[in-house]
């Protein structure tokens, strides 16, 4: 694959664009996320169209790629994969604009793909192949979809653009009324949602705020601290609010699901505290008065973490940096509380994160169990007894959720299932069922999340 240019000065999103699809399809490459944040804190001048240009062709790409494969693959006069790496994302980024987006003229789009190909200094012969696949693209030569009589699982993996081995499970597991609802939500675009610092500030104090900042928020129907966004003018984390640590980004789920452990717990540990998000909410709901130890192993996100709690005012968290499925730096029963923020499948935030349709893979699913497990038993064996245990994951996977737990608490008698709906807003109670399984996987305009609260006996 070609060398990305020196310099980025004076490129557009386009040009981005394609630098970032080819860093994260190299082996051991990093998330689109994380290369996005990167390439626009390097261009702080990029003009705010072509910034929001960047930011739908990279997710749109990642969140359609499957059904643009599909059409190119019937279009192309060679298999995809034999095709040079670049050469398959310059033909995804021009479809995407060909197919998906209005305001980009489909030859304007066949053009640039062309142009690019050259600038990277790519053999001839693949600017004829690029501009002869995508004139027919833009000529409305497009393929018909799969039919759903021949094979269901098919033509909804290509129709909705995941996976067949993903589509397959669901509709084994819900149905295809409900699987068919969930892929469809899954590539809407999800609602700006911040939540509130109430150490800092109030939820209407904040709407009045966004107002003097040209920003429009609307209070969330569920969390009381939550805020819809709408109207942004400017890059958001640029806003002076943001900058004092008055809000932050997080759907109403994450911020419901902090909201199941009962307050006034004393000390508390958090496991798997990435940047911050539930770590600084933790500290809200304890008025930032009781200790917690928020412990992260990769140093990134120790970095962002430690940079959110200054921002926040969350003065009562310790970060700490430490493997949560091995040996904790701590002795055993000395916590009253423990929040296990598990790492998982992350199959709950596709619409958020669309890359992981591609990423993941179906042998990668029975990686996560033992390493949530692990982090289960280093969490349990911390707590104190008449301790709380919250156990989240963003996922809706049976064998890392209820499964996980029921196993768990079949080896551990001292252990009971205890989520208590009546700690949520009313509004919110109906997403905790019985036996106690707090979820949020299809239940409105939310991201997927499970949680589960386990008490230790006296």
């Amino acid at each position: 694959m070609s060398k990305r240019p020196q310099s980025e000065e004076g490129r557009g999103a386009r040009a981005l664009a394609l630098d970032i699809l080819a860093a994260a399809s190299r082996p051991q490459g990093k998330p689109v996320e994380e290369l996005l944040a990167a390439t626009l804190k390097r261009q702080p001048q990029l003009p705010r169209t072509e910034r929001a240009l960047l930011l739908e062709l990279v997710q749109g790409v990642k969140r359609w790629e499957l059904k643009l494969d599909y059409f190119l693959s019937q279009l192309a006069a060679l298999p995809l994969k034999k095709l040079h790496p670049l050469v398959l994302l310059i033909l995804r980024l021009a479809a995407y604009q060909i197919l998906m987006l209005d305001r980009v003229p489909a030859r304007a789009a066949v053009h640039q793909a062309v142009a690019e190909a050259k600038a990277r200094r790519l053999p001839a012969a693949y600017g004829g192949f690029i501009n002869a696949v995508l004139r027919r693209l833009a000529a409305g030569e497009l393929p018909p979809l799969p039919e759903r009589q021949a094979g269901l699982a098919l033509a909804l993996s290509v129709e909705y653009s995941h996976p067949a081995w993903l589509v397959r499970r669901w509709l084994e597991r819900h149905g295809p009324e409900q699987t068919e609802a969930t892929l469809a939500a899954n590539n809407r675009l999800p609602p700006l949602t911040v939540r509130v610092n109430t150490l800092k500030t109030e939820p209407l104090t904040l709407v009045a705020r966004f107002a003097r900042e040209g920003v429009e928020a609307r209070p969330c129907l569920l969390s009381p601290v939550g805020l819809h966004l709408s109207g942004l003018k400017a890059p958001p984390l640029e806003l002076p609010s943001y900058r004092e640590g008055l809000w932050l980004f997080q759907d109403e789920a994450a911020q419901l699901v902090s909201m199941l452990l009962p307050q006034a717990t004393g000390r508390l540990l958090e496991l798997g505290a990435g940047r911050g998000g539930k770590t600084t909410h933790l500290a809200e709901l304890s008025g930032n008065n009781e200790l917690i130890l928020a412990m992260e192993l990769h140093q990134g996100r120790l970095r962002e973490l430690r940079g959110s709690l200054s921002r926040w005012g969350a003065s009562a968290v310790q970060p700490i940096r430490a493997d949560a499925a091995c040996d904790l730096p701590l002795k055993d029963g000395v916590m009253d509380a423990a929040v296990l923020d598990a790492p998982c499948s992350a199959l709950g935030i596709l619409r958020r994160h669309p890359e992981i349709k591609t990423r993941l893979k179906e042998a990668d699913l029975a990686t996560f169990p033992p390493r949530q497990r692990a982090m289960l038993e280093a969490a349990a064996a911390a707590l104190r007894p008449g301790g709380h245990l919250l156990y989240i994951t963003c996922t809706g996977e049976p064998a890392e959720n209820q499964e996980l737990i029921e196993s768990f608490l079949g080896a551990h008698r001292e252990f009971r299932l205890g989520t208590d709906p009546e700690l949520l807003p009313a509004a919110a109670r109906h997403l905790v069922q019985p036996p106690g399984w707090f979820c949020t996987l299809g239940a409105g305009d939310l991201d997927g999340f499970f949680a589960a609260l386990l008490i230790k006996h006296q």
